[in-house]
């Protein structure tokens, strides 16, 4: 509980620290854009105001010319007037365009037009009488285009300001400097929460190395145990049964019927006692593992099961059907293991008086009947491999239960059995990734599906 509260807060806190860096990059965007827009705004207004300036200049130009020729009389003073036509058209024109956006512009420069053009006339009137009487009248025109001209000029630098004003509002709101800090403090509070789970999680790597040390030698002391305890027990288990055997032969003409009875019992029991330690050993080596990986005939397999439970399958007059089988991807010893305790399973809770029939058979399917382990497993593909016999089988209320070690539905006095078997089928599917399931009814026979899974293509 407590790693998903603080994996939630992880994942909350890097959302959150990637909405607001999102956003953040929004904001520069926009600023980059309306920094690009000021910047051509200011092109702009450059442009008209040198375009103002010109014009203004060359109006000077003329009037100064104008003057002077008034005054000496000498020709070389009108050159500025003469062309004063081609000089301001040029540049009125580009004016015309720039400002074409603004009606405001556009009428100021109208007004310019029509003083510019009233100066022109003024220089061709004074000049053509050679009168100074009008250059009273021309220096007032002169003076209220210098104004208009200074009023577009204010206009464009009136322009750019406020611009510059509203793209700041825009861009730096009142509360980027809020967010900004918000976002810092997640990432700084992630920061330390990242910090002290690497740092929990290296403590927890530390102990669990430290455990599995300790559960490795444990482990190794138990095969110790394990084996020797499996040949302590194996060595008097074969001594009892060789003397036994012996003393049955050697005087079973002075034995009684109680005494033969009492040493085939205990026959019996050294060979139950050396069944259950087999079975044992390959139940820990099942958990211990260490078997090679490879691609296994199913149907090989099977065929040398049944030749290993020969004698078995004849005195029961067992029938055995075998289909179409795979090749498994597994470990060969332990699906011997298990195709061996399924089916000798199958033979020795056969019913009385009724030869027992097996049936194997192999599909490919989904995992849809596995839905209630997994509900993930509903689209993944299995190889299933189905056990069925006609034996007495039992109620599925039990279908769990049969899979534990040493747990049995009926007394050895009933059945012969150990109760390791079907722990062992459940154990060899857990180290294939696969799944074990088993179905019946009391009186009409068991079906267990093997599923193994298909890699993922």
């Amino acid at each position: 509980m407590i790693m998903k509260r603080r994996l939630f807060f992880i994942i909350t806190a890097f959302v959150l620290s990637l909405v607001i860096t999102l956003s953040l990059s929004y904001l520069l965007y926009e600023s980059y854009v309306q920094s690009n827009a000021q910047n051509r705004r200011i092109e702009h207004a450059y442009k008209v105001i040198l375009q103002t300036s010109a014009l203004e200049s060359f109006i000077k130009e003329a009037e100064t010319g104008q003057r002077g020729y008034l005054l000496t009389n000498d020709s070389v003073f009108l050159q500025p007037y003469l062309r004063i036509r081609d000089d301001i058209k040029p540049g009125y024109d580009s004016l015309k365009r720039l400002t074409a956006d603004n009606s405001h512009q556009q009428q100021l420069l109208n007004k310019a037009g029509l003083l510019m053009n009233n100066l022109i006339d003024h220089f061709q009137h004074s000049v053509f009488l050679k009168s100074r009487i009008s250059l009273l009248e021309t220096k007032v025109n002169m003076d209220s285009l210098r104004t208009v001209f200074k009023d577009i000029q204010n206009e464009e630098t009136n322009l750019v300001k406020r611009s510059s004003v509203n793209r700041y509002e825009l861009v730096m709101p009142r509360y980027f400097t809020a967010i900004f800090l918000f976002a810092a403090t997640i990432i700084f509070i992630s920061f330390l929460v990242i910090l002290k789970e690497y740092r929990q999680r290296s403590d927890y790597q530390k102990q669990l190395e430290q455990k599995m040390m300790e559960v490795n030698a444990y482990n190794a002391e138990l095969e110790q145990i394990a084996f020797a305890t499996s040949h302590d027990l194996q060595e008097p288990l074969r001594r009892i049964r060789t003397f036994s055997d012996r003393l049955l032969w050697k005087y079973r003409d002075q034995l009684n019927e109680d005494g033969q009875m009492i040493l085939s019992r205990i026959d019996y029991s050294a060979r139950r006692m050396q069944g259950l330690i087999e079975d044992l050993m390959n139940f820990a080596n099942l958990v211990r593992g260490g078997e090679t990986i490879n691609e296994v005939d199913a149907d090989r397999l099977l065929q040398s099961v049944c030749e290993l439970l020969k004698s078995d399958i004849e005195q029961k007059k067992a029938t055995i059907h075998i289909g179409q089988m795979p090749k498994i991807t597994g470990f060969e010893k332990q699906l011997y293991l298990m195709f061996k305790a399924l089916i000798d399973n199958a033979i020795k809770f056969a019913k009385p008086g009724i030869p027992p029939v097996v049936t194997i058979q192999c599909v490919q399917t989904t995992g849809e009947e596995l839905m209630p382990i997994d509900s993930k497993l509903l689209k993944k593909q299995f190889i299933r491999i189905s056990v069925q016999d006609n034996g007495i089988g039992f109620s599925n209320e039990f279908s769990q239960k049969i899979f534990l070690i040493f747990q049995r539905l009926h007394s050895t006095a009933e059945y012969e059995g150990k109760g390791i078997g079907l722990a062992i089928v459940e154990r060899v599917m857990t180290n294939h990734s696969g799944y074990v399931l088993a179905r019946s009814q009391p009186d009409k026979g068991a079906l267990f599906n093997l599923y193994f899974p298909l890699p993922e293509s």
